[in-house]
């Protein structure tokens, strides 16, 4: 990690942490944009601040960290599908997302959509906060066509996801003969862009998995250093420190592949290698992220068992990250020898 992407993080952490845990997606949102989090990565020659996939992960980082109801990720992602395209309107449509203004909306899951005589049919899951998007950025299960569809596009309906996890609000997206606003990509451009976006989207859903381990870590063991049995502290019994640092070494692990990963997309973006990297950051990253924090609910004893405490609002952000992205099976598959363009 460079300097920049470490004063980067540091900075964020105090923001995140001002903000306190899970904050209201509104105020949020409002504040992400004021200090420009948006144009992290968008060029500077289209306004923005030019930096990297590294320096956006650390701020993904930092709000897993805190649980952030904010739709970063999606946010992220659609600006950089626009900065590759060549709309005629990139430039205006760029200024308005950077500013915040205007959102749009992105699966964190896989879709199950199909683009036949200029119109789309099927259903898109996973897309945060749609309910507040003018468009969203769908594709074709054939990864031959991504396209922005108007939120009010007749022939879509959403539906809001019950979700266990209460800190991300996720929507369903239902078309029927819907024709898309404009096509941002076809053909092997498509395909290409989806690559992309794949990859940065499990790099991010990794980096997130990894501040949201940290944490739930870094409570558990302040929490083992209040809490008393027997006149001493629960941190001063030696079985409670081994489970920590077992779980602390997890931690880091998942944070070098994560930060090795990202060193591969630095020099060639598009590459194997790196798609291969996001892969495996996201597997291990939430694997680590589930096993933290159901050990953090047993070494919090009685009080992690309540459903209105804090571990809980983890447990749920873990156990649904697993099922975002490329979906919970396919990771272990690809990297054990399947193709990387099987989804």
């Amino acid at each position: 990690m460079t300097v920049s992407t470490t004063e980067l993080r540091d900075a964020a952490r105090q923001v995140v942490d001002d903000l306190g845990l899970a904050a209201d997606e509104q105020d949020t949102w409002a504040l992400v944009a004021e200090l420009g989090w948006l144009v992290l990565e968008m060029p500077e020659a289209d306004s923005g601040l030019g930096l990297d996939l590294a320096d956006a992960c650390a701020l993904h980082v930092e709000l897993g960290r805190g649980l952030a109801r904010v739709p970063f990720i999606a946010a992220l992602l659609a600006i950089d599908t626009v900065v590759q395209s060549e709309l005629p309107e990139r430039a205006d449509l760029l200024a308005s997302l950077g500013s915040g203004d205007r959102y749009i909306g992105v699966p964190l899951a896989e879709t199950e959509v199909q683009y036949v005589g200029g119109k789309l049919d099927g259903v898109a899951h996973g897309v945060p906060a749609a309910d507040r998007s003018r468009e969203v950025l769908l594709w074709s299960g054939a990864n031959d066509c991504i396209a922005l569809v108007a939120i009010d596009a007749p022939g879509l309906q959403l539906e809001c996801s019950n979700t266990w996890d209460e800190t991300r609000r996720l929507f369903d997206l239902h078309l029927e003969d819907v024709v898309p606003t404009c096509i941002l990509a076809r053909g092997d451009a498509a395909h290409a862009l989806l690559r992309r976006l794949r990859m940065r989207r499990d790099f991010a859903l990794a980096a997130e998995a990894v501040g949201g381990a940290t944490s739930i870590l870094e409570r558990t063991v302040a929490y083992l250093g209040e809490r008393q049995q027997f006149g001493r502290p629960l941190a001063m019994f030696q079985a409670l420190k081994h489970r920590c640092a077992d779980l602390k070494s997890q931690v880091e692990a998942a944070t070098a592949l994560l930060e090795a990963g990202l060193a591969q997309t630095a020099s060639a973006h598009d590459c194997a290698a790196a798609e291969r990297a996001g892969l495996a950051a996201k597997l291990l990253a939430n694997n680590t992220y589930t096993h933290v924090v159901e050990e953090a609910l047993q070494l919090h004893g009685g009080i992690g068992m309540t459903s209105e405490h804090d571990c809980h609002l983890f447990l749920k952000r873990a156990m649904l990250d697993e099922h975002l992205g490329r979906g919970r099976d396919a990771y272990a598959r690809m990297l054990a020898g399947g193709s990387l363009y099987d989804t």
